[in-house]
């Protein structure tokens, strides 16, 4: 069990009565008590229970005949040193208590120390059916015995898994059956969507190869060249960087960076500033 914070506020659950531990010189002391009616909904415990070192215990500890019984569940744990099952019965009033304590806000740690003061060493329990504490005894009498705790545990999951009770098996029969529900249903979906793509990029396809030649129109280059040496060449070369592109239509636009200013620009040219041009030529302006 992991440590506690030094300025928490624990509370055991013990037996229709509820313990407050607060630390002292390292020691936990009882500090409060109450019946669990009194506590329970109270303004101290809500008070307590708003606070985020705040732990709670219920000890099902019996040592005592009690109220009825759980629906045939047990509390188990496994102590060591030497290995063993500590087991008590599942009671009416614990399902109450558990169910009230979490509604105000907290989760429950469920322990099983014979004294409430010792739940920093109690051992941590599991609500468990009779299904499963077989399960578990068994698994710890394998482990008493020396068999390979890998073996031990594979045997405990596999006994769990397979031979449940009966309305563990109903149970899982639906989720297997919700499952391959599921997995069957996404199968189908998939391929129906496949298809429906298939069948459009075919159609595309189709229609690619059907549709007139478009009414794209060569660049004129030749012009272009022309228009662009008219910057200047050689020793009176103007020309400090061309960028240029072009469409369908055969509209050629050319932006260029001079390196000396310039009043007068070819045809179909315009200045920007000084030393920036912008050019366009095609078809319509040849």
């Amino acid at each position: 069990m992991k440590a506690l914070p030094m300025h928490a506020d624990v509370w055991v659950i013990d037996h229709e009565h509820a313990l407050l531990f607060r630390q002292q010189d390292q020691q936990w002391v009882e500090e409060l008590r109450l019946s669990y009616d009194e506590f329970n909904g109270s303004a101290i415990a809500l008070s307590s229970f708003s606070l985020p070192d705040t732990v709670v215990y219920l000890n099902v500890f019996e040592n005592k005949t009690e109220g009825g019984m759980w629906a045939e569940h047990y509390w188990a744990g496994i102590a060591e040193d030497p290995p063993r099952i500590i087991q008590t019965p599942a009671r009416a009033f614990h399902q109450q208590a558990l169910t009230e304590l979490r509604s105000m806000g907290k989760n429950v740690q469920v322990i099983c120390p014979q004294k409430p003061a010792q739940f920093d060493r109690a051992v941590q329990m599991a609500l468990l059916n009779k299904h499963e504490y077989k399960h578990l005894k068994s698994f710890i009498n394998s482990r008493k015995s020396g068999n390979h705790e890998f073996r031990s545990s594979l045997q405990l999951y596999l006994g769990l898994w397979l031979t449940p009770p009966g309305y563990y098996q109903a149970i899982r029969g639906v989720a297997a059956a919700c499952l391959l529900g599921t997995f069957l249903l996404m199968s189908w979906n998939a391929n129906q969507q496949q298809a429906k793509q298939d069948k459009a990029n075919l159609q595309q396809l189709r229609n690619s190869l059907t549709t007139p030649a478009s009414s794209a129109k060569e660049a004129p280059f030749a012009v272009w060249l022309e228009q662009i040496r008219k910057f200047g060449q050689n020793e009176r070369a103007n020309l400090l960087s061309l960028k240029m592109s072009w469409d369908e239509q055969g509209e050629i636009l050319t932006h260029a960076n001079l390196e000396r200013d310039r009043k007068r620009v070819p045809k179909a040219c315009s200045l920007n500033n000084a030393t920036q041009v912008q050019c366009s030529i095609g078809s319509s302006n040849q």
